[in-house]
């Protein structure tokens, strides 16, 4: 009699995917919003920059990558701070312990022949993003980063790879519309498929810090932004 075999992928990364309520009239103000800024300055858009607000930090609601904290965007990450708890408790984390921050946030105007390269967040633990508006505008693609590997190492490639399945694979589409909802961890290299329709594409991305709640103990994490102290370094 054959023995069980367990076959089974360790330190799996876990991406999340959902669609938020209500999106539709969610998506039409911040549209409107949006677009009225690219309008006002012609030339600023790009799709690998910041589309809205000021490099200068000093207003922080008014601040270039500071969406989340400006009213006109709270109802929408309301609703995106439900699904990052939804995302927590399916990987398990004890949120007795944990706060979540949203450290950044900002908008990306992709429109026909544009693509954002791959690349990855330094400054996070998870990242996110939401779709203003893509209908069929092109997917988020991820990749893994391969090391450096020595010996026999076959690289997966279509030329050594019979059978395609999630052991194996070395790049993942997300299929995404409007609403969609997508979070991943930041170390995960990702980009975009090329905008092939002549309507732009709107997106929403952020950043996500994990910390201790104020008061829990922190010997090895990260402790809460109100335990610390600005160094005045000049």
């Amino acid at each position: 009699m054959q023995k069980e075999t367990i076959l089974g992928s360790l330190f799996s990364k876990t991406i999340y995917k959902s669609t938020i309520d209500n999106y539709d009239s969610i998506n039409q103000k911040l549209v409107t919003d949006i677009e009225s800024y690219v309008k006002e300055k012609p030339g600023s858009v790009a799709a690998t920059t910041d589309v809205m607000g000021n490099t200068n930090n000093a207003n922080l609601e008014d601040a270039v990558d500071n969406l989340h904290r400006r009213s006109k965007y709270k109802d929408l990450f309301v609703e995106l701070s439900k699904h990052v708890s939804d995302f927590f408790i399916a990987k398990g984390y004890d949120l007795e312990k944990f706060d979540a921050h949203f450290t950044k946030a900002w908008a990306t105007y992709t429109t026909k022949g544009q693509y954002i390269a791959s690349h990855k967040h330094t400054a996070s633990h998870f990242s996110c993003v939401y779709y203003v508006r893509n209908d069929n505008m092109g997917n988020i693609k991820f990749e893994q980063e391969l090391a450096a590997q020595t010996g026999m190492y076959i690289p997966p490639t279509d030329q050594y790879i019979s059978n395609w399945n999630e052991f194996n694979f070395a790049s993942y589409n997300i299929s995404v519309q409007s609403g969609d909802f997508v979070i991943f961890p930041s170390e995960l290299l990702h980009y975009t498929e090329t905008n092939e329709r002549d309507i732009p594409r709107i997106s929403i991305s952020a950043d996500i810090l994990l910390t201790m709640k104020n008061g829990v103990s922190t010997e090895h994490c990260l402790p809460h932004p109100k335990s610390w102290a600005v160094i005045d370094v000049k």
